[in-house]
């Protein structure tokens, strides 16, 4: 019969040493010990974990300069774009400018001011309301106040045509002495083979940046059609081209090529054309007209 109870010590005694050689193993592995496996990868390329590393200050400033220079490089885009669009938006216009220009130059009536060959208004003034003259001279038509007695307006009549109808007319005009706000001027259209006291459209123009156009008859006075109106497109104390165009009943007008105003009005169908003065003040002023050019259509 065997002995069981030395069988028993000696498995009692085996355990003990697989125990201990157990408990001699650190009891936590390292995280660098473990191999991270992607398993949706083949078993050929393992993926090993790693950290991520915390953004450096080096990189921060990096970044920060490149976003401050990606920035400055758009707005310098944006800046020579607009720049761009303003040069071709410039030399468009100067285009357009000279193209009409050269369109009011071909038409029936031109006349520069060489000389007086249309019979404008010339000669010493003396009368109720001012004094000065008016002469052709240089190129010019020039009209010089030395003395106001009353404010006014005044004209002198284009007298080749007296029926007007249908028609283009430009005068280009300059204020070169007097206030911008009182020494203006403009042009009589339709006016009344009988006179103003008939009838007659005002288009009057102060450099100052503003323009009116009334209708005016003995029997009913001043109407006003188009009050004190601003635009940028008047140049002070520089040349402006003044235009009118008129088909039946309407009206376009433009300064500096610039359309300001359409209007309707059927109470003239034609009439005579007339450069105005219109004068808001006792200040003495002097206005040059460049041009005059008239076409009937």
């Amino acid at each position: 019969m065997k002995n069981h109870t030395k069988i028993r010590t000696w498995l009692l005694i085996c355990s003990l040493t697989l125990l201990l050689h157990a408990c001699s193993t650190p009891f936590m592995a390292s995280k660098d010990d473990f191999e991270v496996v992607d398993r949706t990868k083949p078993a050929s390329a393992p993926w090993k974990f790693t950290r991520t590393p915390d953004l450096s200050l080096t990189a921060t400033s990096q970044y920060l300069v490149t976003a401050t220079q990606l920035a400055l490089e758009a707005q310098a885009t944006q800046a020579a774009q607009a720049t761009a669009t303003a040069e071709v938006f410039a030399i468009q216009s100067t285009a357009t400018a000279l193209a009409r220009e050269s369109a009011i130059m071909a038409y029936e009536h031109f006349d520069p001011f060489d000389q007086n060959t249309l019979n404008w208004r010339v000669g010493v003034e003396d009368n109720p309301y001012w004094q000065g003259s008016t002469n052709i001279e240089d190129g010019f038509y020039i009209w010089e106040i030395t003395a106001v007695k009353e404010t006014f307006f005044t004209w002198s009549d284009f007298t080749p045509i007296y029926d007007i109808e249908d028609f283009d007319v430009a005068l280009r005009v300059r204020r070169v002495q007097g206030e911008p706000h009182q020494a203006c001027f403009g042009l009589l259209f339709r006016q009344s083979a009988s006179g103003i006291d008939g009838g007659t459209y005002i288009l009057s123009v102060c450099d100052n940046g503003y323009f009116k156009v009334l209708y005016y008859e003995v029997e009913n006075g001043l109407d006003v059609l188009q009050d004190w109106t601003p635009t940028e497109a008047l140049h002070s104390g520089e040349w402006n081209l003044l235009e009118i165009s008129a088909r039946g009943e309407d009206f376009t007008i433009y300064i500096n090529h610039l359309q300001v105003l359409t209007f309707k009005d059927s109470r003239l169908p034609s009439g005579k054309i007339s450069i105005l003065i219109d004068h808001f003040s006792e200040t003495p002023s002097l206005i040059a007209f460049d041009f005059f050019a008239l076409q009937q259509q």
